[in-house]
């Protein structure tokens, strides 16, 4: 059995626990549908979170059935410890080449609770053309005013006397690359100071993080989003883009305040989309109870 926490002839951990991990694994596959339902992944592209009572380890489906829509039940998952991605268990089957990408965030950032790497087709042009991904629209307020910052893998396979042997195919598949990716995530380089919830990736797509895989699940869905809407605002601009209205510094912070706020109410729906389609199945159940948020009346 790939994944091994919850099930009861591995471990003795309480019944708190293993409800714990249950509820994870059952958000965990739904994230896996919600992406693909809204375009974000396809047979590539992956979503990961930490585990709930071991920080050391993070828990991402494995490369065989790999393609989130067909992920399924807490079998098809790995857990991996957050240093160097190295499996928790021998005997594993293969697993994601880029999960280095996940394995690398969480181990800089306690913070970090849940990834999504996207190869987003709105997003992509953007990285090719070099024009920033600032929020238009409110739902967007995450993304700060001056939008996500471009991690350049071009510019790191430069440094290649730190590098592994590895060939320039754009993946995120050693320690080294994961490092330097999250540590674009730092404005100074602090090593816990995860100020953005987005990284654009040049020619490749974006990774985003999150506090929860709703809120993470909710940044991802919303970034493609706001860049289909500033596709066609440029669109309508001829190309201009200091013809823009983004959102202000201000109007960013307050967006992403209600944006935290209300991320409960997206992935409510977005849960009842994917069960009722037939191409998801969630062997482990459909995640109930979850914490319910909503604005205040006086915020």
């Amino acid at each position: 059995m790939p994944f091994h926490y919850g099930s009861s002839e591995s471990q003795n951990i309480s019944d708190e626990d293993a409800l714990d991990i249950h509820k994870t694994v059952q958000l965990l596959i739904s994230a896996n549908h919600i992406l693909h339902y809204h375009g974000l992944v396809d047979a590539f592209g992956h979503v990961s979170v930490r585990h709930p009572f071991n920080s050391t380890i993070y828990i991402i489906a494995a490369y065989d059935p790999g393609a989130p829509a067909l992920v399924s039940s807490r079998d098809d998952f790995i857990e991996y410890f957050t240093d160097g991605s190295r499996p928790v268990y021998d005997g594993q089957p293969r697993g994601y080449s880029e999960r280095f990408i996940h394995g690398e965030i969480y181990a800089r950032f306690p913070s970090v609770q849940c990834v999504v790497h996207s190869h987003s087709e709105a997003v992509i042009p953007f990285t090719a053309a070099g024009i920033p991904v600032k929020p238009v629209f409110h739902m967007a307020g995450f993304l700060g005013a001056d939008g996500p910052p471009t991690f350049d893998l071009t510019d790191v396979y430069s440094g290649a006397d730190k590098m592994e042997a590895l060939s320039q195919d754009m993946l995120i598949k050693s320690s080294y690359l994961g490092e330097a990716l999250a540590q674009r995530f730092c404005r100074d380089g602090v090593r816990e100071a995860c100020d953005y919830s987005v990284v654009l990736q040049h020619k490749h797509g974006f990774t985003c993080v999150g506090s929860s895989i709703q809120e993470a699940v909710y940044r991802a869905v919303y970034l493609q989003k706001n860049c289909k809407l500033l596709k066609d605002a440029l669109d309508m601009a001829r190309g201009d883009a200091s013809k823009i209205s983004y959102l202000t510094q201000e109007e960013a912070k307050g967006c992403e305040k209600m944006n935290q706020m209300t991320h409960d109410k997206a992935f409510r729906l977005w849960l009842r989309e994917v069960q009722a389609s037939p191409l998801y199945q969630n062997i482990e159940g459909v995640p109930q109870n979850l914490p319910v948020g909503g604005m205040q009346d006086d915020v």
